[in-house]
């Protein structure tokens, strides 16, 4: 738990910048902005084996929840390719979301994703990656999607 907390005090000095990311097709909230690594608006380029770290800032969730559960999906084609997250990030609550549950209906809230080490089995791929947040019976209280290139 020390360790994500030192990566989340330290994920506004590393270079992040927004990325363009577009809405999940089910409608679930997104947030006002997303920082991923290196990434610009036009330009996302992940590297394996090198630490990832990201920011969705201010989502604003319309249903409270007194829990939270982390999943990330990678796309090939459209074709989704197994991603474990690192088992101390799946709940959210102690793992992600800066300040921790419960969510508040309408109070936004941010959520940060810091990985010491991007593992992904291949490279020199198009890559769609889809972050998103469950919270209590099912319900979705974020989700947003990007593009990016894996080098």
């Amino acid at each position: 738990m020390f360790k994500f907390l030192l990566c989340v005090a330290l994920v506004p000095a590393i270079a992040l910048a927004d990325v363009s990311f577009r809405a999940c097709p089910d409608g679930a909230p997104t947030p006002e902005s997303l920082a991923v690594n290196n990434c610009t608006e036009s330009s996302c380029i992940l590297v394996p084996g090198e630490p990832l770290y990201a920011l969705a800032s201010g989502i604003v969730s319309p249903v409270g929840s007194e829990t939270a559960t982390a999943y990330v999906v990678v796309r090939v084609d459209e074709v989704e390719v197994e991603y474990q997250i690192p088992r101390e990030q799946v709940d959210a609550c102690t793992g992600g979301i800066i300040g921790g549950c419960p969510i508040v209906a309408g109070t936004p809230f941010n959520y940060a994703v810091a990985n010491d080490e991007l593992i992904i089995p291949a490279n020199d791929f198009q890559v769609e990656i889809e972050f998103g947040l469950i919270g209590d019976g099912g319900v979705k209280l974020g989700c947003v999607r990007f593009d990016a290139y894996v080098q």
